[in-house]
């Protein structure tokens, strides 16, 4: 029964990771608002 209960408590912490690592927002280091360059805003002259 222990053998068992290690092997839930395994896969527990492994989604539990994964679970860790997909809340991080990977955006989280970007501009909310980035630089647009110059060319791209002109174009419609």
């Amino acid at each position: 029964m222990n053998l068992l209960n290690s092997f839930f408590s395994f896969f527990a912490k492994f989604f539990e990771l994964i679970g860790t690592v997909a809340g991080v927002n990977p955006c989280g280091g970007w501009f909310d608002e980035p630089e647009v360059p110059e060319e791209l805003t002109k174009l419609s002259e």
